[in-house]
């Protein structure tokens, strides 16, 4: 059973500081539903981009998101020097190219179909909804960096997105 035990000092309760197991952590983080992106970027003329849910609101004024990228991702260091990237909202019908980001292939970009925009950044083609960032902070934290980046573009069509839940993809369905 997962949770958080309980240490006895002095008669009352005190909460268990002790490391929770990462299987356990997993579990219990499978449970959140994500939009399903593609953060894309460009430096010295090569596209890069990644499969990711940990994208995450900040802030309205300024507009601004943050991103959780594994330091051993091979897009990482081309998001931190670049300096700006774009979040694509991938859409319901999408799931083939969550999936085809998600594998480590030399020419992720030849058979997408794609823009670029003013700032050289790659924005994929049908997607549910995009935004461009400008990095503003980074933080680094374990074996991630938390890049929080201002929104500097952004574009929608009316479209459901496609969803990432315990493991599987999934569709939005409203009550």
């Amino acid at each position: 059973m997962m949770g958080l035990g309980k240490i006895e000092s002095g008669g009352s309760d005190v909460p268990n500081t002790q490391v929770v197991d990462a299987d356990d952590f997993r579990t219990v983080m499978r449970q959140l539903v994500g939009s399903v992106t593609v953060i894309t970027t460009e430096e010295a003329g090569a596209l890069y981009g990644f499969t990711a849910t940990a994208v995450c609101s900040v802030c309205a004024a300024p507009p601004t998101i943050l991103i959780v990228v594994n330091k051993s991702a091979r897009t990482h260091p081309h998001i931190d020097q670049k300096g700006v990237f774009a979040v694509n909202i991938l859409a319901k019908d999408q799931k083939d190219i969550a999936q085809h980001f998600a594998l480590k292939s030399d020419d992720q970009f030849n058979s997408i179909k794609y823009s670029v925009s003013e700032r050289g950044v790659p924005i994929l083609d049908g997607v549910s909804a995009h935004l461009e960032c400008e990095i503003k902070h980074r933080i680094p934290i374990g074996t991630h960096t938390i890049f929080i980046g201002e929104v500097i573009g952004t574009g929608a069509r009316p479209c459901a997105p496609l969803v990432y839940h315990d493991a599987q993809y999934g569709l939005v369905a409203h009550l």
